[in-house]
């Protein structure tokens, strides 16, 4: 009764092309049907077949004489499209590469959606040891000082109520139980601002982390810049 009901994957023509368009879409310099065959366990035959209807369309393109696709013109054009519309992302680009060429650390943009926190934008720093961090990839609200930001900045009663959920797998040792985290969250409304020290994301450890607190958008999100220990 308390177990879930897995969902099963689609297995079809539509599916197979979204699957194929966001991994061309991730891939830097391109992908090839062989490693994207290995990848999605789609069969290699239907994912040639794909990638030039695909890009007689436009969407992706053939790079190279190894048969390797990458974005192609109408991606980049929808891409474009939808980034346009994001008001939030243009408001806090000038803001990153402040940061950046300030302190010469990476910046990120972390925005909340719904318990999870996204980092949908970074600028990187010139230091050759980085700390990086998946972009467009949900990780638990409480995620390191970008997360305590943004919970920082919520209505107390909405924010309890999302730690009270995501507590038991997202903190760490150093932040083990409610009230010591409740207790983060008070410096940090004090201060303005959120900061972790050799804290975890998601798998790594080892981040230096300021976030900012920002109430001006509805749409809560944490502006923070990190560094990796040196």
């Amino acid at each position: 009764m308390g177990s879930e009901v897995e969902r099963p994957v689609p297995n079809n023509g539509t599916h197979r092309i979204t699957t194929l368009l966001a991994l061309i879409g991730r891939t830097e310099g391109g992908i090839g049907p062989r490693e994207a065959s290995r990848i999605t366990g789609i069969d290699r035959s239907a994912i040639s077949r794909i990638f030039n209807q695909l890009e007689l369309l436009g969407w992706v393109q053939e790079v190279g004489e190894r048969g390797t696709y990458t974005v192609g013109p109408e991606m980049f054009s929808v891409a474009a499209a939808v980034r346009e519309r994001d008001s939030l992302g243009r408001a806090a680009r000038p803001l990153l590469e402040m940061l950046t060429d300030r302190f010469d650390e990476t910046s990120y943009l972390a925005v909340r959606h719904a318990d999870h926190l996204i980092f949908e934008d970074r600028v990187d720093c010139t230091q050759r040891l980085r700390y990086v961090v998946e972009i467009n990839e949900p990780f638990p609200i409480m995620t390191g000082a970008a997360g305590r930001a943004i919970l920082s900045a919520l209505p107390r009663d909405e924010a309890t109520q999302l730690i009270a959920s995501a507590l038991p797998s997202a903190v760490s040792s150093t932040t083990a139980d409610f009230e010591e985290y409740q207790s983060e969250l008070n410096r940090d409304r004090s201060l303005g601002y959120a900061y972790s020290r050799g804290g975890k994301m998601g798998s790594r450890r080892g981040s230096d982390c300021l976030a900012r607190l920002q109430r001006s958008w509805q749409l809560h999100r944490g502006t923070s810049y990190k560094c990796a220990n040196r």
